[in-house]
């Protein structure tokens, strides 16, 4: 009898070691899976984001392309207008490069996309230095015909429209390599078909 008991007692003992031991080894397994789903949908919550935040960017660079090409086609033309206004905008990149920063994790294209938006920041910065050197000119009382003064101004929409098509071009590459096919056809781009 002592013996039966003793036995029953291994065996019960036993049994609720195995039982203990296979209950951590189910809880662990089952908090990795749970583990593993979180950090799928982090993942795919964050890559949502990063699609947001690039189209919002991608959208930035199409406008500042075409607006890049417009100030060219007016350098270029005939009857250039003294009062250049330009069109060009790099708020979504301020209110949205930290976010962009964090997502991406390309560094050519965090990269290429900061050296874009600081090209729109200085060629926007160069048409309000040609137009208050074209205001200074007509209210200094200088000849608009001075050679010296218009030597100036030629020189400067020269640089005008070298950092334009600088802008145009570095935007065409930016929208060809990491656009989508939306922002290829805005810009006339043609898609590869699949």
């Amino acid at each position: 009898m002592f013996g039966e008991m003793a036995w029953s007692f291994v065996i019960q003992t036993l049994s609720g070691i195995v039982a203990v031991f296979v209950g951590i080894w189910l809880a662990l397994i089952v908090e990795r899976r749970r583990k593993e789903e979180d950090t799928s949908e982090r993942e795919a919550a964050q890559m949502a984001e990063y699609e947001r935040v690039i189209d919002s960017i991608l959208g930035s660079v199409v406008k500042n392309t075409a607006e890049a090409k417009r100030i060219l086609r007016l350098l270029g033309g005939a009857h250039c207008p003294r009062l250049l206004h330009a069109d060009l905008e790099t708020a979504v990149w301020y209110a949205s490069h930290g976010h962009f920063t964090a997502l991406c994790h390309n560094v050519d294209q965090r990269v290429i996309l900061s050296q874009f938006f600081d090209d729109v920041r200085r060629l926007s910065a160069f048409i309000e230095f040609r137009t208050e050197l074209l205001a200074q000119r007509t209210t200094v009382g200088r000849r608009a015909d001075d050679a010296e003064v218009e030597a100036l101004a030629a020189e400067v929409d020269k640089r005008l429209a070298a950092m334009a098509e600088d802008l145009r071009f570095t935007g065409v590459m930016v929208i060809t390599d990491h656009g989508k096919p939306v922002h290829k056809r805005l810009m006339g781009i043609p898609t590869e078909v699949a």
